[in-house]
């Protein structure tokens, strides 16, 4: 074989052709698209999961306060539960005064003296109501116990249905 041959073999042996190169692109290519929906749609009901279970501690704050926040020895933050004497009956009742219509319940103005009535908005409002829903656009619900007291508020979760027999247990729940 002569000097002119070998180097010719030795320079095919040590390339790589525009053919090769396309086949390794084509499979990263596919080997992306194939894991890239799963990877987003896992993270983002992960962050969903995560703005849900915030905006329910910001609610249950607002209904019962946090003790933490003190100024000279008092609570500062009492809550909607501890202002009014009881757990709103609708989650509107946290940023607005609502009128009693059916005379169950005087939802007096607050009184500095007594340090009891509507002390609101115990929530901040977007105009739309925002605080109502979770971030899969569902209503969130109280939790009530056996004798119908509200214990907490709930969301339906990321599947979109309540807790039940064949169903994901994927509800998020806070308690008061």
């Amino acid at each position: 074989m002569s000097l002119e041959m070998k180097i010719y073999y030795m320079k095919k042996e040590h390339g790589v052709t525009i053919v090769e190169l396309l086949v390794v692109i084509f499979i990263i290519g596919m080997f992306i698209a194939f894991f890239t929906p799963t990877v987003l749609n896992r993270a983002s009901t992960n962050a969903r999961i995560s703005a849900t279970r915030q905006q329910l501690n910001e609610i249950r704050a607002a209904i019962v306060g946090d003790p933490n926040l003190v100024s000279g020895g008092e609570y500062v933050a009492t809550g909607f539960k501890n202002d009014i004497g009881r757990p709103p009956r609708h989650l509107i009742e946290l940023v607005r005064r609502v009128p009693d219509t059916l005379g169950l319940d005087s939802m007096s103005i607050w009184n500095p003296f007594t340090k009891l009535g509507w002390n609101g908005p115990y929530l901040r409002d977007d105009g739309k109501y925002g605080f109502l829903y979770d971030a899969w656009g569902d209503l969130y619900e109280f939790l009530f116990d056996s004798d119908s007291n509200a214990i907490g508020i709930k969301s339906r979760g990321p599947d979109g249905e309540w807790f039940g027999p064949g169903l994901r247990d994927d509800d998020i729940i806070v308690q008061f």
